[in-house]
């Protein structure tokens, strides 16, 4: 009874999954969906103007009656009963699709060929006729449907016998076309194509998604600890201003944020220690996953427990770090390397968060040259003795080989998964190239958490988050101070807003 009450809920779990990720696929891919849509109304509009062509119908409509001599005189008797009415329902159809009608009619016209066709319809149980030609020229169509009147009478002669026929409504001359299109229901039909591809998009869209949305399903998958559940951050948007990442060192930032980035610091401390080691390499599955903003708030974390930590930027495809944490015209790895100066003089001391900083901001084509010299080498030999802790902001891992180049220097790799972002598959072949047998994978960290998801609840982010402004918790008070600080704080953060 437990496994199935545990299978229906994730069952249960996977539908709401998969909900979720059908309105995501709708907020992501709306614009698809009106631009199919429009796309077919165009296509069908194009199509019914086009390619139209005007066809007009001539009809008559008569009654038939088939003929039969007494053998005396040598006359005729014309007549009408029930089963003439079922001859003709059957032969109609057959004699005015027969060669010998055709070829009657050619002779009749003195044509070649017949520029149109001819139908008929019989009244069930009746010997009333309408017959109809239809030809791209009205008056054209109007003599074919005379002359199969004509014609017709000898050609089914060898079929029913002698027929008349009693013309109850002449052949008209028709004076527009039967078959004009209505534009409207086109361009609607085809925008109900259109819209439904693009539904279709997104319903497939959110089927092979496949992300990670909890930390159960990474269990399942992948051997390694959870070593943190960092919240997800809402930015307030400021005009003219860059976005920026979340940072501790942020009074207004999530509470919650930098409790777990502190759970986060403590926990690597330990690995590190046990492995007597310095260097902790970050990385991800690709860009966006907030690799950077563990790195910089775990050297801030560091610093704050009165360690000596530097950072170094080495995603040097992007070099973002520098602009983030207000060291802009630093030199990076790249001018290290190269010999243009030395690495004491390129590390920036940042005295408001305590850490030290080497990146740049001018992006590096040639990596691997940078990463596997000598001098960078020689580099991290020399940082090792001055620092307590170095904390390398590598590249993605997926399709890069630079975090392979870094990871020979590193003694623990933390990995950063964003909830919702990747796919597992992804995540699985950029781990598997990392977790070797020596053991420096330490773990990951699932950021980006929203709802309650891996056993932390959900957190407001508003300004002092869902608590209120004056929380009744521990770390609260103590990460903003008592009152009076924490307004004087606040308004000298609004000040430079």
């Amino acid at each position: 009874m437990e496994e199935q009450r545990q299978e229906n809920e994730e069952m249960e779990i996977d539908l709401l999954v998969l909900l979720q990720d059908f309105f995501r696929g709708i907020r992501k891919f709306w614009w698809l969906v009106v631009v199919l849509a429009l796309a077919g109304g165009l296509v069908m509009y194009v199509r019914s103007s086009g390619y139209y062509t005007p066809m007009y119908r001539s009809e008559a409509t008569f009654t038939v009656t088939t003929s039969t001599s007494d053998g005396s005189d040598g006359s005729y008797n014309y007549y009408y009963d029930s089963s003439t009415a079922d001859q003709l329902a059957k032969t109609f159809p057959y004699i005015l699709s027969s060669d010998l009608l055709t070829d009657a009619m050619k002779e009749d016209l003195g044509t070649e060929t017949i520029m149109g066709s001819v139908s008929a319809q019989t009244i069930s149980q009746s010997n009333m006729v309408t017959m109809s030609a239809v030809s791209s020229d009205p008056e054209e169509a109007k003599r074919i449907l005379e002359s199969a009147i004509r014609v017709y009478p000898d050609v089914a002669r060898f079929v029913i016998g002698d027929t008349k026929f009693y013309m109850i409504d002449p052949p008209n001359l028709p004076d527009t076309p039967f078959n004009q299109p209505s534009y409207r229901s086109s361009v609607e039909r085809g925008i109900l194509i259109g819209a439904a591809a693009g539904m279709a998009w997104i319903i497939l869209y959110a089927v092979f998604r496949k992300t990670v949305h909890r930390q159960e399903e990474l269990k399942q998958v992948l051997n390694l600890n959870c070593l943190a559940s960092l919240p997800k951050v809402r930015h307030k948007m400021r005009r003219k201003a860059a976005q920026s990442y979340p940072s501790i060192q942020n009074r207004r930032i999530n509470p919650w944020f930098a409790e777990n980035m502190e759970t986060l610091q403590i926990r690597i401390a330990r690995e590190l220690e046990e492995r007597k080691g310095k260097v902790l390499l970050v990385t991800s599955t690709i860009s966006g996953e907030g690799k950077s903003v563990v790195s910089m708030n775990l050297a801030y974390q560091f610093a704050e427990h009165g360690k000596k930590v530097l950072l170094i930027d080495a995603d040097l495809r992007k070099q973002q770090l520098a602009e983030q944490i207000k060291a802009k015209g630093a030199a990076g790895l790249s001018q290290v390397v190269s010999g243009e100066t030395d690495w004491k003089k390129a590390v920036t001391h940042l005295e408001d968060s305590g850490i030290w900083f080497l990146g740049g901001t001018k992006r590096e084509r040639r990596t691997a040259a940078v990463l596997s010299s000598p001098a960078f080498a020689e580099l991290m030999e020399q940082a090792r003795e001055e620092m307590d802790y170095i904390i390398l902001d590598a590249p993605p891992s997926e399709g890069f080989e630079d975090v392979l180049l870094l990871r020979e220097y590193a003694d623990g790799v933390v990995y950063v998964i964003m909830q919702d972002y990747v796919q597992k598959r992804r995540i699985l072949d950029s781990v598997s190239v990392l977790d070797e047998e020596d053991g420096k994978l330490l773990g990951y960290v699932f950021n980006g958490v929203s709802g309650i998801t891996g056993g932390y609840g959900y957190y407001g982010y508003g300004r002092y988050g869902r608590y209120g402004r004056y929380g009744k918790y521990s770390y609260y008070r103590s990460y903003y101070g008592n009152d009076a600080e924490r307004k004087t704080e606040d308004a000298k953060d609004e000040q430079k807003e």
